[in-house]
């Protein structure tokens, strides 16, 4: 029995929607060497270490050897152990500088830094005998000469990548990207998931629908960085929203209470806790709240999405006042989907860089295209006007100060010195920026994955080649550099979402036919990638074009959130392959989830006291109750279609 398409099939795709339009998205010629929030900022600090040397200079010309030591390690760090004449030692005071750099970006504490400079200019005096005129003169000139040879390469660089930015605005102006607009009447697609596709989802669902307390499954290494539980927890509730939205938008039972699950973790204190130990040391602010803080993107824009992404596929109990509460035993934090806008909304327009910091000091590009998509879907749910404000300014500052002139996007930068490790964007970041990116900014989206294409990646024999590169073969999910999974995995969604079928096949055939598969009691994974890892694959795997932004800026269709919709299920028996409404009927594709069985299912939004045909079910006819809603049994022994359509009168 073939059952007739409702929306598949006579939908169109994406990129013949008539609501497309086409644009150029030439790269913004930069003003200056440094924008202007992050060239403010620059000077700020360039007057602050003046300031120190001066005084330091003021210490070194006293004469006394420890006074002199310690303005010499005041000059420059280490240059006190310099000045007296421990050259080894002084190496190892510049080494703890630049570690405690390091752990200052990694983890936050904002006092480290200069704690650590202090200690090393005290060292320095403290085992100091004498000092000579010509080691504190090459102590008191390291640091101006180290940021004039610093500001002379940036500048050659810059000028390098202006000019490889006029060359590709030469071809842009040549090149237009389509914009895809809402799919207006002519609906969305709904594709069926296959057996192999629902083995992997099982691995998600499986994790997901463990019982509040229990977090088995999810990788604990820390809480500040990206191996952090919070993320592991909302990519899985971007895959299992996407997967809904592509292949069972009808269906609510099991898979909405997954995401249910993995919204309400994140109110476990062992999850959020970690912002008043990070605000801290970071901010030195006693503030524990996650949410109401100017900072912390990283949980209120990735979680905020997690919320949309929920309530444009379910029903809105997210949106009820303090219905997300975090509490601990000293402290209760009230907040529901619509404080979580309003601080992302406030933080935007309050920051001089519009982007603002995902941690204490540290602001990323990519963290905060989640901001704006949060605040995107709940506009459209909510009719609030947050989204276009913030996307104005988000707009100017991706263009001023996180795009370099050769159009690539920065991928962090410290609010407060302006500094940015230029590093921190390779090609995987860049793709993965430029996925989030596509509902808010789908030409910069378009014009960044053209930019990674045409530069970076290459298909050889039909496979995804990457350049080599750390940070392409970095799986941050668990820090681990090896194998270049995440990075296909990331190209995947990209090329997937921005309509790209050649570069999501080879994606695709090359995680097929080079990654170990792990498979255990029908549930697949990728063997050796981390649960992030695998929670993102399931959102490349289910993934379309324009699937992400569609979910965003447009959401479910009213016929989908209206018609009938199968609300329960028993998980593992029954696995939904398929399940969409036309508003009146009811289409489900269902497997077994092991051996062949009866199950029972329950289907509800019909019309009361109407009654039903089924096909595929044991019984033919059905009559609804006062609320809407039957009960059906099915016998399950392999690839399974029922459909439930209204008797005519």
């Amino acid at each position: 029995m073939t059952a007739p398409a409702l929306l598949a099939g006579d939908v169109l795709d994406p990129a013949d929607r008539p609501s497309n339009r086409w644009t150029t998205a030439p790269i913004q010629t930069p003003r200056g060497v440094f924008g202007p929030v992050t060239r403010s900022r620059l000077r700020r600090a360039s007057a602050w270490y003046v300031l120190l040397w001066v005084v330091g200079f003021g210490l070194a010309a006293t004469g006394s050897a420890g006074w002199s030591a310690l303005g010499s390690g005041l000059q420059f760090p280490g240059g006190g152990l310099l000045a007296g004449g421990h050259p080894v030692l002084a190496g190892l005071g510049f080494g703890a500088l630049l570690l405690a750099v390091f752990l200052w970006w990694a983890l936050g504490p904002v006092l480290l830094a200069p704690l650590t400079w202090l200690a090393t200019a005290a060292w320095g005096a403290g085992v100091v005998d004498t000092t000579s005129s010509g080691r504190r003169a090459t102590a008191a000139v390291a640091g101006p000469a180290l940021l004039l040879v610093s500001y002379g390469l940036h500048t050659a660089r810059h000028r390098r990548q202006a000019a490889v930015g006029r060359g590709r605005n030469q071809e842009l102006t040549q090149h237009q990207f389509r914009i895809v607009g809402p799919p207006g009447d002519a609906g969305m697609p709904v594709a069926e998931s296959t057996a192999e596709d629902l083995a992997h989802l099982r691995y998600g669902l499986d994790i997901a629908l463990q019982s509040l307390d229990k977090f088995d499954g999810f990788l604990r290494l820390d809480q500040f960085r990206e191996a952090a539980t919070r993320y592991q927890l909302t990519s899985l509730g971007y895959a299992l929203g996407m997967a809904q939205f592509t292949r069972t938008p009808a269906f609510t039972g099991y898979h909405a209470e997954a995401m249910r699950n993995l919204i309400e973790k994140v109110l476990d204190p062992r999850v959020w806790r970690y912002w008043a130990l990070e605000n801290a040391w970071g901010n030195l602010s006693r503030n524990g709240d996650p949410i109401d803080n100017p900072e912390n993107v990283m949980l209120t824009g990735f979680w905020g999405l997690v919320l949309g992404m929920y309530e444009s596929l379910n029903d809105d109990r997210y949106s009820n006042p303090a219905a997300l509460t975090f509490r601990d035993e000293n402290h209760v934090y009230e907040h529901d989907f619509g404080s979580v806008a309003r601080v992302l909304h406030r933080n935007v327009m309050r920051s001089d860089y519009a982007l603002f910091a995902c941690e204490p000091n540290w602001i990323y590009s990519v963290c905060n295209t989640f901001g704006l998509n949060t605040l995107l879907a709940h506009d459209r749910m909510h009719r609030t006007g947050h989204a276009e404000a913030a996307r104005s300014r988000l707009r100017v500052g991706m263009d001023e100060e996180f795009t370099r002139p050769d159009g690539n996007i920065l991928g962090v930068r410290s609010e407060r010195l302006g500094v940015s490790w230029n590093f921190w964007a390779g090609t995987s970041v860049q793709t993965t920026t430029a996925f989030w990116m596509h509902p808010g900014m789908p030409d910069l989206a378009q014009r960044t994955w053209w930019l990674i294409r045409e530069r970076a990646l290459g298909i050889r024999d039909g496979r995804l080649t990457f350049p080599a590169a750390v940070s392409n073969r970095l799986d941050p999910g668990n820090y681990r550099v090896g194998r270049d999974t995440f990075s296909h995995i990331v190209t995947l969604m990209a090329a997937r979402e921005l309509g790209d079928n050649e570069y999501a096949a080879a994606a695709e055939r090359t995680l097929r036919e080079h990654e170990p598969i792990a498979h255990a009691d029908g549930v697949s994974r990728l063997a050796e990638a981390s649960p992030m890892a695998n929670f993102y694959a399931l959102l490349g795997r289910f993934g379309r074009h324009s699937g992400l932004r569609d979910l965003v800026c447009s959401g479910a269709p009213a016929v989908w959130r209206t018609g009938p919709v199968l609300a329960a299920a028993p998980y593992p028996d029954v696995l939904v392959a398929r399940a969409v409404t036309d508003g009146r009927a009811l289409d489900l594709v269902l497997h077994p989830g092991g051996a062949p069985v009866r199950a029972r299912l329950v289907v509800e939004r019909l019309v009361p006291r109407r009654e039903y045909a089924v096909l595929g079910a044991v019984a033919a006819r059905v009559l609804a109750d006062e609320r809407g809603r039957v009960e059906l049994e099915v016998d399950l022994g392999g690839r399974h279609e029922v459909r439930v359509q209204p008797l005519e009168r």
